[in-house]
């Protein structure tokens, strides 16, 4: 039996923010030592087990750790800058995104759907569905998906993303990927087994998709712990491995390298921009756009953030899932590490 534990929420002010108050140039601490103990102190509270991070400018990371365990339960197993973190969807602005701007995709259709749709989350479609419980899941999205005016707001939905899979083609989008933004040994789908010892667990069993479908008979759903394969159902059951949506493994220094090159690229001006002005969020093409920058998040408890203004890129992985997936405030912990970062980064301009 599984038992999850999860920490309290905190509802003082931020620990790191009181803390850099109270520097002065003669008593100066790295705020970086306060970015490691304060993600110590999540990991003590049952937030995650383990955590690693990647900061820096456009050119280089700049600092970054790991901290914690990649596996909990069965085994222990500590977390390094080498463990591999299942992205979950950030999966989709840094590789399915840039793979149909790369191909000159943007003004195409699919079965309907503009393109520009499906990147913004504008298309229509409803949030999500066990694509692996239908026969037809091209069919199950166009029949079961529209749920609203397209473009009249935005619903962010994984079945937009797995429309751009389906359009990139099921069995090229890995090779795509490869060829288009190069993925190694810091970044790939479908590991092999023999690097099991370096990826970070997630949850025991498929409960939390199985809560959200609200039934517990989900075709294939997996009961032991998934470790080593994507943690989405869709993504595991659809594609092996990756249907657009989900299905990235890396490292911190892996999400910082791709990120890095895809800020420095053509197309990434194009697609950070405000796409869906004057609607209930701002979008750009894969991303979520912010008041300092843009990014995206993953359900697993990863998150990528881009501040262009002072060209700096903030990469934290962890396996909050694991091994339930329980909620805790991971808006908070994402929100007061980049307070940390950014405070770190304003002293050592300063």
């Amino acid at each position: 039996m599984v038992i999850c534990a999860r920490g309290v929420e905190a509802h003082a002010a931020s620990t790191i923010a009181r803390t850099a108050t109270r520097f002065t140039s003669a008593s100066y601490t790295p705020l970086r030592v306060l970015l490691d103990d304060f993600l110590r102190r999540e990991i003590d509270l049952g937030s995650f087990p383990g955590a690693a991070y990647a900061i820096g400018s456009y050119d280089a990371i700049e600092y970054e750790n790991a901290l914690g365990h990649a596996v909990a339960v069965p085994l222990r197993i500590p977390a390094t800058l080498d463990t591999l973190y299942d992205c979950a969807s950030i999966t989709k602005p840094l590789i399915t995104a840039q793979l149909v701007l790369r191909l000159g995709l943007l003004e195409e259709t699919f079965h309907g759907f503009p393109v520009r749709r499906l990147l913004t989350h504008t298309s229509g479609l409803r949030a999500w569905m066990p694509l692996y419980a239908y026969d037809d899941p091209l069919r199950a999205i166009l029949d079961e998906g529209p749920e609203y005016e397209p473009g009249t707001r935005v619903v962010y939905s994984d079945l937009n993303f797995i429309l751009l899979w389906m359009m990139l083609g099921r069995e090229k989008y890995v090779e795509l990927a490869h060829e288009q933004i190069g993925l190694g040994d810091d970044a790939m789908f479908r590991p092999p087994a023999l690097l099991r010892p370096r990826i970070a667990a997630t949850e025991w069993g498929q409960r939390f998709e199985a809560k959200l479908a609200s039934r517990y008979d989900l075709p294939g759903a997996r009961q032991g712990l998934i470790w080593g394969e994507t943690h989405d159902g869709n993504a595991h059951h659809l594609g092996g491995g990756t249907s657009g949506n989900a299905g990235l493994f890396a490292t911190a220094r892996g999400v910082f390298r791709i990120a890095s090159a895809f800020v420095r690229s053509e197309w990434g001006e194009l697609a950070a921009r405000n796409y869906t002005e004057g609607l209930n969020e701002n979008r750009g093409l894969g991303w979520l756009i912010g008041v300092n920058g843009y990014g995206h998040t993953g359900f697993t408890g990863t998150s990528v953030e881009i501040d262009p203004e002072r060209r700096r890129i903030f990469v934290l992985l962890t396996n909050r899932v694991h091994p339930c997936a329980a909620p805790i405030g991971m808006k908070r912990i994402r929100a007061e590490f980049r307070l940390g970062s950014d405070l770190e980064t304003q002293l050592n301009d300063g």
